[in-house]
């Protein structure tokens, strides 16, 4: 769910800030989009990458990966894990997927968006429309292969084509005050309608429904999404939660270092023996928090703001 969230997020943020600057500067640099999305995306993926790969191995208790460095190079991590993930242990690459399916986005739409600046509004709603269709046509003809439904980029691009269409629909500005008058109730019956959803998924989605199953929680992200920016009667804005923007700056770093302290705390967990109380789960959870937590800090703020600061050269 959250990888959904996450994916939808990033449509709508994308889009926007697109179609924001195409706008009010008349085009789109498409090299300095690029460059402010490389600044935020590569530096930690390859160290991550490169660490899997090369460093990793020649650790204590570090494994060969049998994955294939080229696809990593070129962002094809998810296509990468559909062949030959199933023979690897090494899990704190498969992490990589998402940030492969997301630079896929990024530099996809970005490009279509500034060499063809879409000259008629309906244009950007029928595009993401049949992104949606088309994925739902995929997920069909592969319902048979969970490995394809989960990773392939075919297959999860819905959740981006929503953020899509939010995105756009919130720019061009018809679909805020629907939401702005919401009343309190509708809100509360929202999300009620998609805790059902969410808490009996597994139910409803089975056998040729299973296609859906990512559609109807992209639709769902895309609500809460939409009903958080712009909704004057919410029950709670997140963004009012203490330190949730501080937080969100660790997000990618606490993403990609999670599962590599997971495999290393299990080893020290189990070679000390704590593994025959709930109370050694409880801690392991604690320490893996704590640990990936402190690395996320120091990540972003000794490694990955340096390159985030250069992005006010390519404004």
């Amino acid at each position: 769910m959250g990888v959904m969230l996450f994916f939808v997020l990033s449509g709508f943020l994308i889009t926007y800030l697109l179609l924001w600057e195409n706008k009010h500067k008349g085009k789109i640099n498409l090299p300095n989009y690029l460059l402010r999305r490389f600044l935020r995306v590569w530096p930690l993926y390859f160290l991550i990458v490169l660490f899997g790969f090369f460093l990793f191995p020649k650790l204590p208790y570090g494994v060969e990966t049998v994955h294939e460095f080229w696809r990593y190079a070129m962002f094809l991590s998810n296509i990468d894990e559909i062949y030959l993930g199933l023979k690897d242990s090494l899990n704190f690459l498969t992490a990589t997927w998402t940030v492969s399916v997301e630079e896929q986005f990024y530099i996809t739409w970005g490009i279509l968006i500034g060499l063809f600046s879409f000259r008629k509004k309906a244009t950007y709603l029928i595009f993401f429309s049949a992104i949606i269709v088309l994925s739902l046509i995929f997920r069909y003809y592969n319902l048979h292969d969970d490995r394809i439904l989960y990773y392939h980029t075919f297959s999860v691009m819905s959740e981006l084509a929503f953020g899509g269409i939010i995105g756009y629909l919130a720019f061009e500005g018809s679909i805020i005050k629907w939401f702005k008058l919401m009343k309190r109730w509708q809100i509360l019956l929202g999300y009620a309608i998609i805790a059902l959803l969410f808490t009996f998924d597994t139910y409803i989605f089975k056998g040729p429904l299973f296609v859906f199953e990512r559609f109807v929680p992209g639709l769902a992200f895309s609500f809460m999404i939409m009903e958080q920016v712009f909704a004057e009667r919410s029950l709670i804005k997140i963004d009012k939660v203490p330190y949730f923007f501080k937080s969100g700056e660790l997000t990618y770093g606490f993403y990609m270092f999670h599962c590599l302290y997971m495999y290393y705390w299990s080893i020290f967990f189990a070679n000390n023996g704590w593994t025959d109380s709930i109370w050694y789960f409880v801690l392991y959870i604690l320490v893996n928090f704590a640990s990936t937590c402190l690395t996320a800090y120091l990540s972003y703020h000794y490694f990955e703001r340096p390159f985030l600061n250069l992005k006010r050269l390519f404004r």
